[in-house]
């Protein structure tokens, strides 16, 4: 039975638009894309997909799809225009092709399709399907082979030389692709990774939201954009964990698929982690890292779950940041990875306290210096630090376990939790004690326990937070 032609357009739009969501879900992951169109009258012949980047290529793609096998994309379909006074397809794709070339970096354009494309074809049999180009053995065969012969014939077609239909096939990619169905999979993992449901409806929601963009001529879509339509149509996965990544002094390799990412890399003087303790600007800790951190929360609370994992490679001061940022009082559960283990801010509790190790008099003004000794004790190169640069504080106050500190004084998730809790509270005793208006940290402990406590950091004053330099300490970010 022969399908409807009305059907038969449908399903190309559906597949058109299953495509143009998962790149739309791909836009709320990867913090390099700038917005996601569809029919994207700048996009020329490639117009169905467009996909623009800061720093990458962008992405000009054309969505071909058929209803059965006994449609293919032969050397007829490539040469054949619509209509008498119109031109080829392979035209189309060439004239797209020049207008957008010269981009930095080079843009891709992608020819996208369900259907097969013909494998008797002199040209097309020789899609190199790593590339998915067929400039590569193209440019071996000689003048006189069927492929040859072919080439020749494109050239004259597209009225240019050999060298430029050979330039113009190393970009011009021709991906065989599966059904809607396979997109439909393809979008739920990309649903996933972004924090999104993954249920029928919700694959069916994000269609449609596509669908809207085209009726309305919406134009290009931001990630902010997007992340607003996607919790208007209740596609937020409430119960659902967030990635968030931090690269401060690393970029370490991993298999998570952040939400959200920020890197301060750059930022840092060092050419490895291990050198990388200070910002090449200290100015930099309030002017990018804070604003960046965050825009980072503001995003994350864009998907409406209040799960937060966090990965990356950062010193202390960041971790308590990160913590202080992701509140307990606003509902947030936040959690990394200690020593491969999971810690979590809503594991119940443990009935510890936070002992008072020792107590410096400096009377050097009316601030308070506090310090965790968890790991190890830091009272003499905190006391000599505050001395030296003639800290304005009046006392040091070092917080430690019942326990000698050492890597193992904080054994698990619940032990940091209730440390913390037990931590604030003496810290704010001692504030309300001595009036203090402003707080200066100091850290030698566990990052799950820095985290744990900047995430209960609530009614403080002012606290600026120290980097430990080896044989000294310098302030980073001011938390208020």
């Amino acid at each position: 039975m022969t399908l409807p032609a009305r059907a038969a357009a449908l399903r190309g739009d559906d597949y058109q638009h299953i495509i143009g969501w998962y790149w739309a879900c791909q836009a709320l992951v990867d913090p390099d894309i700038i917005s996601v169109s569809i029919e994207d009258t700048a996009g020329g012949a490639f117009d169905d997909i467009v996909v623009l980047r800061h720093t990458g290529r962008n992405s000009y793609e054309q969505i071909k799809s058929s209803n059965s096998d006994e449609t293919v994309v032969d050397n007829d379909w490539l040469t054949t225009p619509a209509t008498a006074a119109g031109k080829s397809p392979l035209q189309h794709f060439h004239t797209t092709w020049v207008a957008h070339r010269h981009e930095a970096p080079k843009p891709e354009f992608r020819l996208v399709t369900n259907r097969s494309f013909d494998p008797d074809d002199p040209i097309l049999k020789l899609r190199d399907k790593l590339t998915h180009t067929v400039s590569r053995l193209l440019g071996t065969k000689g003048r006189r082979t069927e492929a040859g012969k072919a080439r020749r014939a494109w050239a004259k077609h597209l009225g240019i030389s050999n060298d430029e239909l050979l330039d113009f096939l190393v970009d011009f990619q021709l991906h065989h692709e599966g059904g809607e169905t396979s997109w439909a999979r393809q979008a739920r993992d990309a649903m996933r990774g972004a924090g999104l449901r993954t249920d029928d409806d919700a694959v069916i929601r994000g269609r449609d939201i596509v669908r809207d963009w085209v009726k309305t001529g919406a134009g290009p879509q931001t990630p902010e954009a997007i992340r607003r339509q996607v919790a208007d149509a209740n596609l937020l996965a409430r119960q659902g964990t967030l990635i968030f990544a931090v690269h401060a002094i690393d970029r370490p390799a991993h298999n998570l698929q952040p939400a959200v990412t920020v890197d301060f890399v750059d930022l840092y003087d060092g050419e490895t982690d291990r050198e990388r303790r200070q910002l090449r600007d200290p100015a930099d800790w309030q002017e990018v890292v804070t604003p960046s951190l965050a825009r980072a929360v503001h995003d994350l609370e864009a998907f409406g779950v209040r799960r937060v994992h966090i990965i990356g490679a950062m010193r202390l001061p960041l971790w308590f940041a990160i913590g202080a940022r992701l509140p307990d009082t606003r509902g947030w559960v936040v959690s990394l990875d200690q020593r491969n283990v999971e810690w979590r801010s809503d594991a119940p509790p443990a009935d510890v306290e936070a002992s008072v190790r020792s107590r410096v008099v400096l009377g050097q003004g009316p601030d308070l210096a506090v310090a965790l000794a968890l790991t190890h004790d830091p009272t003499d190169d905190v006391t000599n630090y505050l001395r030296d640069v003639a800290a304005p504080i009046h006392e040091l106050i070092v917080l430690s376990t019942a326990i000698v500190p050492g890597q193992t004084s904080v054994p698990d998730a619940a032990y940091a939790v209730g440390w913390s809790h037990a931590a604030r509270a003496v810290i704010r005793s001692a504030v309300a004690q001595t009036r203090a208006p402003r707080l200066h940290m100091f850290f030698a402990a566990p990052a799950g326990a820095v985290l744990m406590l900047g995430h209960h950091w609530n009614l403080m004053p002012p606290t600026v937070v120290h980097e430990h330099l080896v044989t000294n300490y310098a302030p980073t970010i001011t938390i208020t």
